[in-house]
This record gives C-alpha cells, structure tokens and sequence, in this order.
C-alpha cells in the first residue's frame, strides 16, 4: 500500500452517528464516545446513552420523574378534557331526553286529538246528512208557498177588481140618492109653505 492512497472510510451505521454526536463531559480523561469501547466507568460521566443501557441511578430517577410527570400532565389534561366534555355532553343528553319524551307527548296527543277529530267528522257528516234532508223538505215547502203566493196574489188581484167595482157602484147609488133627494126636496119644500104648521 503506498502513502499517497487514503485508507477507504468505514461506512457509519445510525448508531455510530448518534454516538458521535454525543459530547463528552470534559474533564473526564480517556472518554472515546463509545460506549462500547470507553474504559471509564460509566458511573463517572454525566451524559449517557440510555438508549443502549449505559445510565445510572441518577438519570434513571431523572427520566423516570420525567415520565411520570408527563404522564400526570397527560392524565390531568385528559381529565380536565373529560370534564369540559362531562360539561357538555351530559347537559345535552339529558336535554336531548327531554325533547324526546316531550316529542313522544306530542305525537300522542297529536294521535288522540286526530281520533277526536275523526269522530267528530263522522258526527258532522252524519248531521249534514240530515241537513240535506231538512233542506230538501225546506225547498219543496218553498214550491208550495210560492204557489200558494201565486193563488193568493190572484186573488187579491179579483178582489181588487171587485172592490173598484163596488167603488163604481157606490158612486151609482150617491149619484142616483143626489138625484132622488132633489126630485123629493122640492115637493116637500111646497108642502112645508101649505101646511099651517
């Protein structure tokens, strides 16, 4: 191999990237970022991997308090999302229970009243019946009275006549009296100038 050639780079896999992206703590001699090639005591550094297993009890507290305390923030958001929920959807079902079986009231009371007012239709349709008849009877009745109307107005026509007829003869008879009282007047006129008394 001659000095001009370059060693071939090793190909690095995600975890040696991850590893080499880790700072090491300074001040800590020997630390290659390798867990798996460090010779220092895992104990001594700040910064570990947990991801392949090296921590201690310090960061193994550390992350489990910070996954209980997301896990208290998750659980008291859900229950606090739960709550505004309860809020909400409890007093609507049980507006929506009311409205139902106030709905249910109506169709019922709907449902009677429209019974009702079956037989009721029924009683009226009988009693128009009746009225057909009654009017039928009313319009033959009207046939009679105008015919005996008729009758009547040709009678009180006669009438009529007869009474201008003796109106004549009543004039016949003052004229004919006029006449008489005059033809006797006159005699008895002389008589009373004859008589002494």
């Amino acid at each position: 191999m001659s000095k001009n050639e370059e060693p071939k780079k090793k190909i690095k896999s995600v975890r040696d990237v991850i590893i080499e992206s880790i700072e090491c703590e300074p001040g800590i001699e020997g630390c290659t970022a390798d867990p798996d090639t460090c010779p220092n005591d895992p104990k001594r550094c700040d910064k570990k991997l947990s991801m392949f297993g090296y921590y201690d009890d310090t960061i193994k507290d550390s992350v489990e308090h910070v996954l209980s305390e997301s896990m208290n923030e998750l659980t008291k958001t859900f229950t606090a999302s739960a709550r505004r929920w309860e809020m909400i959807v409890y007093p609507s079902m049980f507006a929506f229970i009311l409205l139902a079986v106030y709905g249910f009231f109506l169709i019922y009371s709907l449902t009677n009243d429209v019974s009702s007012v079956a037989k009721e239709m029924r009683s009226i349709s009988n009693n128009m019946q009746n009225v057909v008849v009654h009017m039928d009877s009313v319009s033959r009745n009207m046939i009679v009275m105008t015919q005996t109307m008729d009758t009547q107005t040709q009678t009180m026509k006669e009438m009529n006549s007869y009474v201008r007829g003796m109106g004549m003869s009543m004039n016949h008879m003052r004229h004919e009296v006029a006449v008489m009282n005059n033809s006797v007047s006159r005699p008895m006129q002389f008589m009373n100038n004859v008589m002494p008394w």
